[in-house]
């Protein structure tokens, strides 16, 4: 019998993150996969690193925030500069940068977007998303069954026995059309409903399956509550931008990567847009390593 922790969306909150580590080894969890979204909007940089790789993490797939380290920052910021989620996501890549160890930066770098593994006679797809694209919105909870039989299940996936996957930040478990299973573990970090009467639940969710001789046993989804105060003290000492944004989060329980009026609010506030700009010239000049 070997019980592993599905984990995910983590999105930079070290208190979260550290609050779930010690819940699954108090549930003697003796594997963890991660499924992406490591870093970004919160104020977790070294300190998640450190975490994941000291616990037995077999697993580690690179989620859509992971991309957003090792794209053109260049091209993509002075062609969309004007958009407000381009300061937005510049000021947090700066951030990132400043205190990421470059050697953990690599290690995300040469993870994949989707992995394939084996346990209990089970086949296992592990994906942020689906496999060949690890961003969108196919596969949220109430989207249409075609989705999830396509995306996840269609050749030359369509032998997996089981598919895993994050992104969506809601825990799932159903099945395609053939019965072969489906299971989301909510997200770490920023866990997200659409529906207000359940939106003030900010615990960190997380999945832990329990593999047997028979394939698999138990599928327990958990909850793990944390202090968010600590959280947002940790965001206030390392200086995170869009530091107000982050707060909301946790009392709105809403992003605001496509929150126009939101962001643009910060950015005018602090000149985010100016700072921005000054960051691609240097990299344009001295590349990302300055």
């Amino acid at each position: 019998m070997k019980k592993v922790a599905l984990i995910s969306d983590i999105h930079g909150n070290y208190s979260a993150f550290r609050s779930v580590i010690n819940d699954a080894e108090e549930q003697n969890v003796s594997e963890y996969w991660l499924l992406g979204d490591l870093l970004m909007p919160g104020p977790g940089t070294n300190s998640i690193m450190k975490l994941l790789n000291s616990v037995n993490t077999t697993q580690m797939i690179r989620g859509n925030w992971d991309n957003f380290l090792f794209e053109d920052i260049v091209s993509i910021g002075k062609e969309y500069l004007q958009e407000p989620q381009t300061p937005y996501i510049i000021e947090l890549i700066k951030y990132v940068t400043n205190h990421l160890d470059p050697k953990y930066l690599q290690q995300i770098k040469d993870w994949p977007i989707a992995s394939e593994t084996s346990l209990s006679g089970l086949k296992i797809l592990l994906a942020h998303n689906y496999p060949s694209k690890n961003y969108g919105h196919e596969l949220l909870p109430y989207e249409k069954q075609e989705n999830f039989d396509k995306l996840l299940f269609s050749k030359p996936y369509n032998d997996y026995d089981m598919a895993i996957y994050g992104h969506t930040h809601h825990q799932v478990f159903r099945t395609s059309s053939n019965d072969q299973l489906i299971i989301n573990p909510g997200s770490i970090g920023q866990p997200y409903t659409a529906w207000s009467n359940l939106s003030a639940d900010r615990r960190a969710q997380y999945t832990i399956i329990t593999f047997d001789d028979t394939g698999y046993g138990e599928i327990d989804f958990r909850k793990v509550s944390y202090s968010i105060k600590d959280e947002l003290d940790f965001a206030a000492a390392n200086n995170l931008p869009f530091i107000e944004l982050y707060k909301k989060i946790f009392t709105d329980g809403k992003a605001f990567t496509h929150n126009d009026a939101a962001l643009n609010k910060i950015i005018d506030k602090y000149d985010y847009r100016t700072d921005a700009l000054k960051y691609i010239n240097k990299i344009a000049l001295f590349g990302k390593n300055m």
